[in-house]
């Protein structure tokens, strides 16, 4: 069988998982905004997903910094881990109108009455999975498989608020190269196939629409000696879902959600300066502002991450002990930013009625506080891995995100979230 042959099988065998996952994967968000980036890893979510300038997982180098391949130790390697992710979402609010005035004498109903209730969105399972080949000395590729966005919130039975829910979930499918330019300077690329499903109401129940995008992400690091650098950029990812939302009694609309741009910087310690132990630190920007559909209810945002692991021993039975923390910037726009659309979209159907409600800034703001919601700032992760085998590694993490309270004009959001992940590892 050539090697040919070989990948191609194993394509075919990870999109398959792909859709097996995304099927299983419900909305949730993280301190990333919607995305996970590299924290569902069975040993990265251990550090907090850090893992732009020397990963300790094939789903870090895959869905971070794809010049990190490069880090890779054998010939071959597969991953196979999963993710139970569970959110606690809770909105309040008073009774408001459309203008975000309180309820006069209008004979017209408000936007919403008193409500003070919990999303009814369950916690779940996030699949993942990839394989790294190395063909020489200075090239290595590989692919994996993720959730790499997620968010939602399910509104429905909580009594004052109009049929409110919504449930994204994208399932990524990553292929990517990296090749050593000198005995220091690792250049990497990878592409993105992002498998989406979303199911929007904003006044009424919609049905789930489903539909894919692709983007890519370029990165390198940089052997210092003592430290390792790295960086890297990656594109848009944008998917429109036709006819998602329902903007009349007979009429609907699509909706075009963009997962943003992103720029990370990372340095590392090396075996060269600390054997036993790695202490990470990395940065990231969000272009939510810019990005289709965020862009009517988020800022951008900036994260920084701090993770570290230390090994007990060596050979069967060493154990590596992991922990990490993140720090993310408030991502609510200000109400004086807000507009008249959601996407593009300036009108919604009403509730039980035949007309149309028209999109303002109050009604945004009651999205931020429900479907939009997860604004967990700080996240915190431990981690733990044991080697069972010479080439055999299971890999265990869980963390909580936290300081998720907002008050958003007359409404008020809180939520936290928090996960429990592990996986195997093989190494030949």
């Amino acid at each position: 069988m050539t090697s040919v042959t070989t990948w191609a099988r194993r394509a075919g065998v990870l999109a398959g998982m792909a859709g097996i996952g995304l099927t299983a994967l419900q909305a949730n968000a993280s301190p990333r905004g919607s995305e996970f980036d590299a924290s569902l890893g069975p040993a990265s979510g251990g550090m907090e997903g850090v893992a732009v300038a020397r990963p300790v997982d094939s789903i870090g180098m895959l869905f971070s910094n794809p010049a990190t391949l490069g880090q890779a130790t054998t010939e071959h390697e597969f991953l196979l881990g999963g993710t139970f992710v569970s959110p606690d979402l809770d909105a309040s609010g008073q009774p408001t109108e459309l203008d975000g005035s309180a309820p006069d004498n209008d004979p017209s109903p408000p936007l919403t009455g008193q409500f003070d209730g919990e999303s009814d969105l369950d916690a779940s399972v996030a699949p993942n999975a990839a394989a790294i080949q190395r063909f020489s000395e200075d090239l290595v590729a590989g692919m994996g498989i993720s959730a790499i966005s997620g968010l939602g919130g399910d509104f429905r039975n909580v009594s004052g608020l109009p049929n409110l829910v919504s449930d994204l979930k994208i399932f990524g499918a990553n292929f990517g190269v990296a090749y050593d330019v000198t005995d220091r300077l690792t250049l990497g690329a990878v592409g993105t196939l992002g498998i989406g499903q979303l199911q929007m109401g904003l006044t009424n129940s919609s049905g789930t629409v489903n539909n894919f995008g692709v983007g890519g992400t370029g990165g390198m690091t940089f052997d210092a000696g003592p430290v390792i650098l790295g960086a890297a950029y990656k594109s848009e990812l944008d998917i429109t879902y036709d006819n998602v939302l329902q903007t009349g009694q007979d009429s609907f609309s699509d909706l075009k959600l963009e997962q943003p741009r992103e720029v990370q910087a990372g340095i590392a310690t090396s075996d060269a300066l600390l054997a036993d132990t790695l202490i990470a630190a990395e940065f990231r920007w969000k272009n939510w502002s810019d990005a289709d559909g965020y862009s009517s209810v988020w800022d951008d945002q900036f994260l920084g991450s701090l993770g570290a692991q230390h090994r007990i021993g060596s050979g069967p039975g060493a154990v590596t002990l992991r922990t990490g923390y993140t720090y993310s910037s408030d991502i609510v726009k200000d109400a004086g930013d807000l507009g008249n659309s959601f996407g593009g979209v300036s009108q919604v159907s009403a509730p039980n009625s035949p007309n149309s409600l028209p999109v303002t800034p109050t009604f945004l703001q009651l999205a931020q506080t429900t479907i939009t919601d997860g604004y967990w700032s700080q996240s915190v992760s431990l981690g733990f891995g044991v080697q069972i085998l010479e080439g055999l590694r299971f890999d265990l993490h869980g963390s909580y995100g936290f300081d998720g309270e907002e008050e958003i004009g007359r409404f008020e959001a809180d939520g936290s979230i928090w996960q429990l992940g592990g996986g195997l590892t093989w190494k030949l």
